[in-house]
């Protein structure tokens, strides 16, 4: 290897580095803020970002966006053009920056997977980042730190946001189980105590959620072995002791009311909210009211935090039909990026896309960070076991170009 190749491999080494910390952090994300009330991994974005030019100059390539990647660009450059609707002209600026440096995740993301390898470190940072929220909850579980219904949640987070975050996280932990051998029941630990940390925050969306993902695990017991089975059995069995033992927990108490919010057509006032959010479209077919204008839409007050509790209304009132078909096309260009993958891949991405879209169904997570971690980690993913993707040189020196002559 030469000087130059040298040079190029430790740039590139930096650079994954950024990006394994970035996936490391985005989990646990509102556990850090900073001074003005912005998340560190947000900022972490820009500096990530910042680094990546350096090393793109050094490397002198870059990766080829994938269709999905197409489709989320449009999202975000449509978002920008959404502005000129809104009335809330300073919020509508800071909804597009951070579509922008959402879209950026996702490209940081593309660039720095190359192998099979690295794409599986990615997902073992993703499981560690989860750890770090339900090291939160612990911590305020310890302290008896409750909000309302006696829902236990970590420092930072909404407890609907923090169960979606640890359930996202059991398919993950259970893939990367797959391929860590020696450490396997580390990782394996992590999906009882997502399911307990999840009790404890009593989300009734999460519990749906969770119902979907578990069926994971159980979709491979046809080609599972022996030992595979025991360890199945064994994960199952401390959960059902986990649900057992919370079984007295003013929070567990909240989730058996999920049959009488439904019936009832309440659902914690979100039926209102999307009543209201339907008729605000309606009034915005094709463009909708503008970025970071729903609650003025639908009448709330300004900076009472009313969200849509809909990824897709919040986009279809927001970006109209327009927006909202570019995000239901990203969404389906995954999905069949997944589907072209082998059969253990393609049911994974199946089943963490399918859990995504139940919990989006109950939650604003149209710009959250995990969504887009989560969408640019499918796009990014190898297609096939020691593939290198094709790269588009930007720039040739010219001892490179005699070398080929």
């Amino acid at each position: 290897m030469t000087l130059l190749q040298r040079n190029r491999a430790q740039w590139d080494r930096i650079g994954f580095l950024l990006s394994w910390v970035l996936v490391f952090l985005i989990p646990w994300g509102d556990m850090l803020l900073l001074p003005v009330q912005v998340q560190f991994s947000r900022v972490f974005t820009i500096v990530a970002a910042a680094a990546w030019i350096p090393l793109l100059w050094r490397r002198r390539s870059l990766r080829p966006l994938e269709s999905p990647h197409y489709w989320m660009l449009l999202f975000v450059l449509w978002v920008g053009v959404t502005v000129i609707e809104t009335a809330e002209p300073d919020r509508a600026l800071r909804r597009v920056l951070s579509f922008t440096q959402l879209f950026l995740n996702a490209w940081l993301l593309h660039q720095s997977v190359q192998s099979r390898e690295r794409y599986h470190k990615l997902l073992v940072a993703w499981v560690l980042g989860c750890c770090v929220c339900l090291a939160g909850q612990m911590y305020n579980f310890m302290l008896d730190i409750r909000q309302g219904d006696g829902r236990c949640t970590a420092p930072g987070f909404d407890p609907n946001d923090l169960a979606v975050t640890l359930v996202l996280g059991i398919p993950a932990a259970w893939q990367v189980s797959l391929q860590e051998k020696a450490r396997r029941w580390l990782f394996l630990m992590y999906i009882p105590a997502a399911v307990a940390g999840t009790l404890l925050t009593a989300s009734r969306g999460a519990a749906l959620t969770l119902a979907v993902v578990l069926l994971l695990p159980l979709s491979g017991m046809a080609k599972a072995t022996a030992k595979g089975i025991a360890g199945v059995a064994a994960v199952a069995g401390l959960c059902i002791f986990l649900l057992s033992s919370l079984s007295e927990e003013a929070a567990f108490r909240r989730l058996s009311t999920i049959g009488d919010q439904v019936s009832s057509r309440d659902l914690n006032g979100r039926i209102d909210i999307w009543l209201k959010g339907y008729a605000a479209f309606m009034d915005h077919p094709l463009t909708g009211v503008g970025a970071g204008g729903f609650e003025n839409a639908i009448g709330a007050a300004r900076g009472n935090g009313m969200a849509a509790h809909n990824a897709l209304l919040g986009v279809a009132v927001e970006h109209g039909t327009v927006g909202l078909f570019l995000f239901v096309g990203a969404l389906g260009s995954l999905i069949r990026r997944a589907w072209r993958n082998e059969w253990g891949e393609r049911r994974f991405w199946v089943f963490l896309l399918a859990a995504w879209a139940i919990a989006a169904m109950s939650l604003s997570w149209e710009n959250r960070e995990m969504t887009w971690l989560l969408w640019g980690l499918c796009a990014a993913q190898p297609k096939q076991t020691g593939t290198r993707h094709p790269r588009i040189v930007i720039w040739r020196s010219h001892a490179q170009t005699s070398a080929t002559a």
